[in-house]
């Protein structure tokens, strides 16, 4: 739509995870340089924690293409699909053929398939992606699968990239053992200002601008502002502000269409004061401070969640130790029951709480577009009338 406007050839914010695209910022730069060492030193457990959008994926296949070419590499990013039949899963990443197998077939398959590359002088890693959605049954079948090593080489090397939640899953008592495997570990955050800036003007180069300067300085201090210095919110913003330039038939994006932006954004519920640091910009809004409560309403049922999980975990790895004293049994089967009816009335609760919240912000919403600039409740009908006249 804009790309000729601005003298582009394609569109340079799109979120798609694309190697070229790639922005090296010191944190990635760091996590890369980490990726490199843990190969070229055969580190084994390597962790890529990483605040949603922040470029995990992107810096993962662009590890992809530099990956030396006497390596075997295995990626993972279905980890929902996963749960309790990762070995099964691996085996068929690696084409390997698991039919008639059992659990215990399968990993003396993939064993000697291990044994195989490295009497080759292969090496084998396998990338997992969204790696905290993994179960705790299946992290231990991750660790059971790094057991498998020679006298003083692993046989597989496992990269396991995903948000916050990874980490403090590792945390985990009863993950004890896989945390110790741990040998690398680094965490991917927001850039600063001055690295928004430049990151901005590395898509806009790598789109074929010829002049990276479309954004002027308050216009990069606000994208800045707003996102967290986050990537994928950065795109985000910065996309939708050349659309809004274009509509206007304006060459440099200024501080006031990033602001309208936001603005017209928030007002449709779609950016909220998570993307709001202590730096952001201030405002006296009902919706802003409406969503703080909802945000700190929702980091209190986060730990309720985590804390229920964690019980429910442990009353299950019971009653696979009982197996003889039914009594026992019954009464631990008796005790989840409960313990479950207790989680489904905690999320009806949750669901009513989300419905109430959900009410005062439509209607603080009815009202920020009535009070909303005129610029952005013409934005539309002055996009679709330049299209009528091209």
């Amino acid at each position: 739509m804009y790309e000729s406007f601005y003298g582009l050839k394609e569109k340079p914010f799109d979120l798609h995870p694309d190697p070229d695209y790639l922005f090296m910022s010191q944190g990635h730069d760091n996590a890369f340089t980490h990726l490199e060492y843990a190969i070229a030193e055969n580190k084994g457990f390597v962790i890529i924690t990483g605040e949603i959008g922040s470029g995990k994926t992107t810096l993962i296949n662009y590890f992809l293409h530099k990956i030396p070419q006497d390596t075997v590499v295995g990626l993972i990013n279905n980890t929902f699909a996963v749960q309790n039949n990762f070995i099964k899963m691996i085996c068929q990443e690696f084409e390997l053929d698991v039919k008639d197998k059992d659990k215990v077939g399968m990993l003396d398959l993939f064993y000697g398939f291990l044994i195989k590359k490295f009497s080759e002088k292969k090496r084998v890693v396998l990338i997992i992606d969204e790696a905290q959605n993994l179960t705790p049954e299946a992290m231990e079948e991750i660790r059971m699968i790094s057991n498998l090593e020679s006298e003083k080489h692993y046989l597989i090397q496992m990269i396991l990239a995903g948000q916050p939640e990874l980490k403090y899953k590792l945390h985990r008592k009863d993950l004890e053992q896989f945390a110790q495997r741990v040998t690398v570990h680094c965490h991917l955050g927001g850039m600063g200002l001055e690295e928004t800036d430049s990151y901005i003007r590395h898509r806009l180069r790598m789109a074929g601008a010829q002049d990276c300067n479309i954004f002027e300085n308050g216009a990069i201090e606000a994208v800045h502002t707003y996102s967290g210095g986050i990537p994928r919110l950065i795109n985000i913003l910065c996309d939708t502000a050349l659309v809004y330039g274009y509509a206007d038939e304006m060459k440099v994006v200024s501080r006031k269409v990033v602001e309208d932006v936001i603005q017209t954004r928030e007002a449709g519920g779609i950016f909220s004061s998570t993307l709001t640091k202590e730096d952001a910009l201030p405002s006296t809004s009902e919706g802003s401070i409406i969503t703080k409560q909802m945000e700190e309403r929702l980091i209190s049922m986060e730990r309720r969640i985590s804390l229920m999980e964690n019980i429910i975990d442990g009353m299950s790895r019971d009653i696979n130790k009982i197996t003889e004293k039914r009594t026992d049994r019954d009464d631990i089967v008796i005790e989840l029951f409960r313990m479950l009816k207790d989680s489904i009335d905690s999320r009806l609760n949750t669901l009513m709480n989300f419905s109430r919240y959900k009410k005062i912000i439509e209607n603080n919403s009815n009202k920020t577009q009535q009070d909303a600039p005129q610029d952005s409740r013409s934005f539309m009908m002055r996009l679709m009338r330049k299209k009528k006249g091209q």
